[in-house]
């Protein structure tokens, strides 16, 4: 077991914890959702109401001071607003009693003790990119971004990294020292929550998921100890803790601190990025029908070498644009590993049948300005996604059968798709149950994608449409993908969750919880 020392970080000594005391946790971790309705489900918005008598403000100036490492923000403080506000704005009127600010594993542990013993929920904010409003509370928010340090060892190759870290933290030191790692296109996403639920970038077919190439990582179960998980530990619960971190999902069995991840060479590494579209309007030329020129993309892009890495989307249009003329657009984003000859070489199907007509188009860049071509800034906005995993080639009737939803795009301002996020290769090499991350028998990753501004929000008849178009939407989809649901799109709507997220691997998930977690703790709507 890992102790805490007096700055709060790790020491290799044996056992050290703070009080035991009975408390209520919210959901903790970093959660990625969909929600199904334009409201807060109501058992979301029951889960996250203040229990018990809450707290004094002595109480408050008890954690702040129990805060060695950090600090504790209350609603007037300048900071707070800022802090506290969600990526998904559909909660961005869910607010904190208080923030803790934690800069270490300690600041966490006393986070927790203080909302046991005053019985205040408690949930965990990384990047805030929880698409459900997981990481927003009306209790205690434990704000990680102070624990964002990191060092890289280049005897071994790893990187070890505070769980506050972003995007944009692991970037830069993985840039300065030519090695790369499963990572996403935004910078602001928590590093925490995109591991612990799977993590999945366009290097994942070559490289494997980002929790994949993690080695190990320190968590604060809910006895307020601190402990070491990895695949050789001595204790059966610091292996099984290891084994739930790679998919389990944020917010089960404690708060991950930091994690050990094993990066790759890219020094010198040319890469050649795409991003090309195939815009149907009144004067392009293209007449190929959408479903077939979607359908030989998407199996040229399957049959392409693990090297490359792609997601398509399929662009919604109302009616009325079709009666103008308009139709679905495609569109490609990726990266390949090789020289643009290659990448040409594997798309030439394709532009045989129609070349784009729009798009930034095709270029070769070394391996990190070639990720700035790719960057996605991942502003605040209203939106939802629901998931499902695609276990065969996808071909022209499965995409006709989506054409009927995509043509009738609903009454909203923001951008609806059908979406995928293409996997297969080593995302694949290990078996189901080799790690908690059970989807190891899929090609892509389809979501369907809904999103919208302030304006629609406030029409409640609006998005009542709006969300009816995209169950239906999915209901139509989901059994022609054919597999599970990606734990970090998580989605309240989903009846069969922990089957869809966890599969076979949900028994075995279970157990960890039952003994990492007994009293059950750490729970939230869709915790295991």
């Amino acid at each position: 077991m890992v102790a805490l020392g007096e700055d709060g970080m790790a020491q290799s000594t044996s056992h050290l914890a703070l009080p035991r005391r009975g408390f209520l946790i919210g959901a903790s971790g970093l959660m990625l959702a969909g929600q199904a309705a334009v409201a807060a489900p109501r058992a979301w918005r029951e889960h996250h109401r203040p229990k018990g008598d809450g707290a004094s403000p002595t109480d408050w100036s008890q954690l702040a001071k129990a805060l060695r490492n950090g600090q504790l923000l209350r609603p007037d403080d300048p900071d707070f607003h800022a802090i506290v506000q969600p990526n998904n704005l559909r909660y961005d009127d869910v607010l904190p009693q208080g923030v803790a600010r934690c800069g270490s594993a300690a600041d966490v542990a006393a986070a927790i003790a203080w909302a046991r013993e005053h019985h205040v929920p408690l949930v965990t904010r990384g990047g805030g990119h929880s698409y459900a409003g997981y990481s927003t509370t009306r209790g205690l928010m434990l704000e990680t971004s102070l624990m964002s340090r990191a060092a890289y060892d280049p005897a071994r190759g790893v990187l070890r990294v505070g769980a506050g870290a972003r995007n944009r933290d692991l970037y830069r030191l993985l840039g300065q020292h030519g090695r790369a790692m499963t990572h996403g296109r935004c910078p602001s996403v928590g590093a925490a929550g995109f591991l612990l639920g799977g993590g999945i970038g366009f290097n994942m077919r070559a490289h494997g998921l980002g929790g994949d190439q993690v080695l190990g990582s320190e968590i604060v179960l809910s006895d307020a100890r601190l402990r070491r998980a990895s695949p050789k530990a001595q204790d059966k619960l610091d292996r099984d803790l290891h084994w739930a971190s790679q998919g389990g999902g944020g917010g089960n069995f404690g708060v991950t601190t930091s994690f050990d991840l094993q990066t790759f060479d890219v020094r010198g590494q040319r890469v050649t990025v795409f991003d090309l579209k195939w815009a149907r309007d009144p004067d392009t030329p293209c007449k190929v029908p959408v479903e077939r020129l979607g359908a030989q993309l998407m199996a040229a892009l399957d049959a392409a070498p693990p090297s490359l890495g792609s997601r398509v989307s399929f662009e919604a249009v109302k009616a009325a644009e079709l009666d103008n003329g308009f139709d679905v657009n495609i569109s490609v984003l990726g990266q390949y590993a090789g020289p643009r000859a290659e990448l040409d070489a594997i798309l030439a199907p394709v532009v045989a049948l129609c070349p784009p007509n729009a798009g930034r188009g095709i270029q070769e860049f070394h391996y990190w300005p070639a990720q700035a071509f790719l960057h996605e800034d991942g502003d605040t906005t209203w939106y939802q996604e629901r998931s499902a995993f695609v276990t065969r080639a996808f071909g022209e009737d499965d995409l006709g059968a989506a054409l009927q939803y995509l043509r009738a795009k609903p009454p909203v301002s923001g951008y609806c798709d059908l979406r995928f996020f293409q996997t297969g290769g080593a995302v694949n090499t290990p078996g189901a149950r080799d790690t908690a991350f059970v989807h190891r028998d899929s090609r892509w990753l389809m979501v369907v994608g809904l999103y919208w501004d302030q304006n629609d929000q406030e029409d409640a008849r609006r998005m009542a449409r709006a969300h009816a178009w995209q169950d239906a939407f999915y209901a139509r989809m989901r059994p022609l993908a054919g597999g599970g649901a990606y734990q970090n799109f998580t989605d309240p709507s989903l009846a069969d969750y922990r089957q869809a997220y966890y599969g076979l691997n949900l028994e075995r998930l279970a157990d960890i919880k039952r003994h990492a977690d007994p009293a059950d703790l750490f729970r939230f709507p869709q915790s295991i």
